[in-house]
């Protein structure tokens, strides 16, 4: 029996910071994805990840299963998500783990107890909400849900440099510096708010183009004033990034011609740096599952 998880990417946060006292942000999801493939074997067992690998042992905990029985699962990952860019790689492959656990033994958990679970392992985000949602990163809980928006579309400009979340936590000061940002951080979570209300994608350019200026003191993104200035004078809606990665985004919709704005990027210095660049679809988060009995079905 195989069982099989999937979950999107993200292309960083909308809008990420300190809302009132609590570590909050709003990730969006891309049409990028990590799929995972669990496998009851007696042997050739792929062992996978060690964080997949704990996802399987939080999902047998939760509902009281011995933990030795897990290692009869053998674990694939198939992902194009970029790692160490701020895309939610291992945030995916976690998700995508637990629900396809759940599928292997028959039982369901919201996505919001899931988020909780995955917390336990890393700090998460809030792609495996189906609508998007302001989420404490760190606790899992969902803070408010803001609902979908349709039509939009990112640049995503990638860069070679990695970074990890955990680096970026621990920068000197990283609370008091997140602290410092807190009325700009409000303002991006207020414009946000309406704009998905709204599904007005220039007030969410907007918003996400002040929260990724208030990031700059904890961690500068290359080139970030120009991809702004090439953002804005292209018609864009605005510019967000990986609060804690290394990848930038210049939000558009799917009417508009991006080519300009790529040729523009190129033509700058800028593109010695972000060395990838394409769009993705923005599309709403949640986590995906199935089962198969025999090797005739594929997701």
């Amino acid at each position: 029996m195989k069982a099989y998880g999937i979950c999107p990417a993200s292309c960083g946060e909308f809008v990420q910071g300190i809302l009132e006292n609590e570590e909050c942000l709003c990730s969006y999801a891309v049409d990028i994805y990590s799929k995972i493939i669990l496998e009851e074997r007696l042997d050739n067992i792929q062992t996978g990840p060690h964080k997949s690998r704990m996802a399987i042992k939080s999902v047998f905990k939760r509902f009281g299963i011995p933990i030795r029985e897990s290692k009869s699962i053998s674990l694939q990952i198939n992902s194009d998500i970029p790692l160490g860019k701020g895309m939610a790689s291992s945030t995916a492959d976690i998700g995508a783990t637990i629900k396809a656990t759940l599928k292997l033994i028959n039982k369901n958990l919201s996505n919001e107890e899931i988020s909780k679970l995955a917390v336990k392992i890393e700090p998460t985000d809030s792609i495996y909400l189906d609508k998007n949602s302001i989420f404490n990163p760190t606790t899992g809980e969902v803070i408010k849900t803001l609902g979908n928006i349709e039509n939009g579309r990112v640049i995503v400009l990638e860069p070679k440099k990695t970074i990890s979340t955990k680096r970026i936590r621990s920068i000197p000061y990283y609370m008091e510096k997140k602290r410092s940002n807190t009325e700009m951080i409000k303002m991006s979570f207020d414009l946000l708010e309406k704009g998905i209300k709204e599904n007005n994608l220039k007030l969410i350019g907007r918003a996400s183009t002040i929260s990724s200026l208030a990031n700059e003191n904890i961690h500068k993104k290359h080139g970030l004033d120009k991809i702004i200035e090439i953002s804005d004078s292209y018609g864009a809606y605005g510019v967000n990034v990986a609060h804690s990665g290394t990848v930038v985004g210049i939000i558009i919709d799917r009417d508009m011609n991006e080519k300009k704005i790529i040729e523009k990027i190129h033509e700058s210095k800028i593109s010695s740096f972000y060395n990838k660049i394409y769009t993705s679809n923005i599309i709403n988060g949640g986590l995906k599952g199935e089962i198969e009995w025999n090797t005739s079905k594929i997701l």
